[in-house]
């Protein structure tokens, strides 16, 4: 697989980018756990040999679940799919009308590799509607194998779709690596949300706070990166231990590129 790559997809906040400067924070020798893992960058660079990935998207936990039981029928359909920004948004349509499954899928990947910058963006419908993205350069489609290699790894994952909280207290962790980077919520400055009604509010940053404090006692390590905001040092406080910076794209152009500071709070 082309290791550049490092996830299948594109995700509005991926770490990618910002990789060296958590990466080193994490354990990957232990049980690895991401309860907000999106384009779960870091678990497919660094394969753990246990891990347990969730997020509250569906279509996403479903596009990870398909690609784990049926990459070829996956593949095909992405592939087949010609790049054109008509073909685009009748896939859109068919993608918003369709039930989890294969074909379902096939589509969140071709949407995702050819939507604006990667984001999965939903009216109050809870319906796609990212626009089409690839007016001057389409991207590459991916490969057969890059597809299989995916799919190999993920059969090495659990996959849960849900609730933070829900999903960390029925797993029930010990002695694990858990990363944490949830969607941003801040009364500083405009953040873009990409979930609809599912979107990260200020009470959930609080319910962070409390379920992390309760991992420490069963000998978890936790880190959560977070934009540097005044909630979050108001209620992570002294588990602040540095600051990273990030590179965003405005308006979606690698060209229009800025940096942006986050904080990392580590528990353990």
């Amino acid at each position: 697989m082309n290791k550049q790559r490092g996830s299948p997809i594109k995700w509005a906040g991926s770490k990618a980018l910002s990789a060296s400067q958590i990466m080193p924070l994490l354990d990957f020798e232990r049980p690895y756990i991401e309860p907000f893992c999106g384009s779960a960058t870091f678990f497919f660079k660094k394969r753990p040999i246990h891990s347990h990935l969730n997020d509250s998207n569906p279509a996403l936990i479903s596009f990870y679940q398909e690609l784990c039981r049926d990459p070829a029928e996956v593949w095909s359909d992405y592939n087949d799919t010609p790049i054109d920004e008509h073909t685009y948004y009748e896939k859109r349509k068919e993608f918003n009308e369709l039930e989890s499954g294969t074909r379902k899928a096939s589509l969140f990947l071709y949407l995702n590799h050819y939507g604006f910058n990667g984001i999965y963006r939903t009216n109050k419908k809870g319906e796609l509607n990212t626009p089409y993205g690839a007016r001057t350069k389409a991207r590459k489609k991916m490969s057969f194998e890059e597809v299989l290699d995916y799919s190999e790894l993920l059969k090495c994952t659990n996959l849960y779709c849900g609730d933070f909280e829900v999903f960390l207290k029925n797993l029930s962790p010990e002695g694990c690596c858990i990363y944490m980077d949830p969607p941003y919520f801040t009364d500083d400055s405009r953040v873009f949300g990409e979930y609809g009604a599912q979107t990260f509010k200020g009470v959930d940053l609080q319910r962070l706070f409390d379920v992390t404090t309760q991992l420490v006692f069963a000998k978890n390590t936790v880190v959560i990166s977070y934009k540097d905001c005044t909630e979050f040092r108001d209620i992570f406080g002294s588990f602040i231990q540095s600051e990273i910076t990030v590179q965003r794209n405005v308006g979606g152009f690698s060209g229009r590129r800025k940096t942006d500071q986050e904080l990392v709070a580590i528990f353990q």
